[in-house]
């Protein structure tokens, strides 16, 4: 309100210092300029101000003491998952741990089991058949012994004698000394049999023993035969059971591939500790 005042006297005084001419104001001597009426009305207006103060702090009470600390509230329930936040940076690469058991192979391994109509334990059977190769008295055709099959399959033939290669039936020649287990073999046909053994995927036959290297599991051992030295045809070496089977039914001599022991021969092979004309052992072994 005193600020309404204020700006209402000082229109009043320029409304006067207007109609007063220039020429009165210099002859009337005693008269207000309008100098001194801006000064008064500014004393005026300070006057007012303190009055106008005074009026508020009369007004005004005095503060209150502060009140004491309400209580806590409750926890408010949480509020909604906020959105993911960007990826980290990458962690320093840990130590590597202990190492894990070997694992199984899955390849697996097929061996023929010579002299023999079924498979050892842990080995599946895959086919049963008979010790075949080229006769003793032929110079050429196969030098190694197979295991055909006891039921073949044909395609393409032609009846009668051609130009080929022949595969006889093999019969044990140990009429002299029988290593193997079951005697009454001599002049018998050979049976074999393929087998296949899942958790491993090597195997190898190790001639002149009967026990197989450290983490290799044996199959079976016997003992090697091959065709007679002083035949016509070479044969391969290869490890029959020392339970070797006859073919049953088996008896009459047909000479056609024979398998005879193999004994060592002291000179380039050393005695001891190899032995003269001792037969020799095998097994085969897989891992």
């Amino acid at each position: 309100m005193a600020t309404k005042w204020i700006k209402l006297l000082l229109l009043m005084a320029v409304f006067l210092y207007a109609v007063a001419s220039d020429d009165e104001v210099e002859e009337k001597r005693g008269r207000k300029t309008l100098t001194d009426v801006i000064k008064e009305l500014a004393q005026l207006k300070q006057r007012l101000h303190r009055i106008e103060s005074r009026r508020m702090i009369l007004l005004k009470g005095r503060d209150g003491r502060d009140g004491k600390d309400g209580r806590d509230g409750r926890d408010g329930k949480g509020g909604p998952p906020g959105p993911k936040g960007p990826q980290g940076p990458q962690g320093p690469s840990g130590q590597n741990g202990p190492r894990g058991p070997p694992g199984r192979s899955r390849g697996g391994v097929e061996y023929i089991r010579w002299g023999k109509t079924s498979c050892p334990y842990g080995a599946d059977l895959v086919y049963k058949g008979r010790i075949g190769g080229e006769h003793y008295t032929h110079l050429g055709g196969g030098a190694n012994y197979v295991c055909v099959p006891e039921v073949p399959d044909y395609l393409n033939y032609k009846p009668g004698r051609q130009n080929t290669a022949f595969i006889f039936g093999a019969e044990y020649e140990v009429s002299q000394f029988n290593p193997l287990s079951k005697g009454h073999l001599h002049d018998h046909d050979a049976p074999c049999v393929s087998c296949y053994v899942k958790t491993r995927s090597s195997k190898l036959m190790i001639p002149a023993t009967y026990k197989c290297p450290s983490g290799w599991t044996r199959e079976y051992y016997g003992y090697l035969m091959t065709e007679h030295h002083g035949h016509k045809n070479n044969r391969a070496y290869i490890c029959v059971d020392k339970d070797a089977e006859a073919v049953s039914g088996s008896k009459p001599s047909h000479n056609g591939a024979l398998l005879y022991p193999v004994s060592g021969h002291c000179g380039s092979l050393p005695c001891r500790p190899y032995r003269q004309d001792l037969e020799l052992t095998c097994v085969v072994c897989t891992k």
